[in-house]
């Protein structure tokens, strides 16, 4: 009796082993083979912030002002009126923008002199003598109180409910116009990030090697 032998070459196992793992693959993975949800839907849905997923969505906080993101964790905009919130962000992203360059500047340019001749930013502010430094802040209190005529507080500064916050009138190069909407966002991202830089900046002069890249 001669017995039929079937004879299978290597290809033939080799087909069979990889189609029997990309069975497996797909069966155990075809919830990544479905669309994803968009993110906008999710977090609407889920009624959480889009910054920070896994906190509640800010209910004071309308998506409709300029920068939203969605991030308020310490809910201060159910705690303080969002126009005096958004004119101190605006003033303090302002200052820190040009803080970031007065950090950066007296690498390349000095006044010269005892009193401005410092390179770290903390030894500088201990050099400047305190007529100077009452010189400084009594500009900066003076504009900032007629700007405002007077009105520096929470309670009044918005009185005047046609007031936006941030517009103090200065734009000599005339740049409102048809791109205020996006100027506007430029302001509170570049403000936002030169918060960010100026920390970081002033913490790497106190604590050598805190951050990364900056002696």
């Amino acid at each position: 009796q001669v017995r039929a032998l079937n004879f299978r070459s290597p290809a033939d196992d080799s087909f069979r082993m990889f189609a029997s793992l990309l069975t497996s693959a797909l069966a155990f993975n075809g919830a990544a083979c479905a669309p994803a949800p968009t993110r906008s839907s999710v977090t609407m849905a889920a009624g959480k912030s889009a910054a920070v997923p896994f906190l509640a969505k800010p209910d004071n906080l309308p998506e409709s002002m300029a920068g939203y993101a969605g991030f308020d964790p310490l809910g201060l905009s159910s705690s303080f009126d969002l126009k005096w919130l958004r004119e101190a962000e605006l003033k303090h992203g302002r200052v820190c923008m040009l803080a970031v360059v007065g950090l950066i500047a007296p690498e390349f340019f000095r006044l010269g002199g005892p009193y401005y001749d410092a390179i770290n930013p903390v030894e500088a502010v201990s050099k400047v003598p305190a007529v100077a430094w009452a010189q400084i802040l009594g500009t900066i209190g003076g504009i900032e109180y007629f700007s405002n005529s007077g009105k520096m507080t929470m309670a009044d500064m918005f009185t005047d409910s046609a007031r936006v916050p941030g517009n103090t009138g200065f734009d000599p190069l005339k740049m409102k116009g048809a791109a205020s909407a996006d100027l506007q966002l430029k302001e509170l991202k570049n403000g936002r990030l030169a918060m960010i830089a100026w920390a970081a900046l002033v913490s790497s002069k106190f604590i050598a090697g805190s951050v990364p890249g900056l002696v």
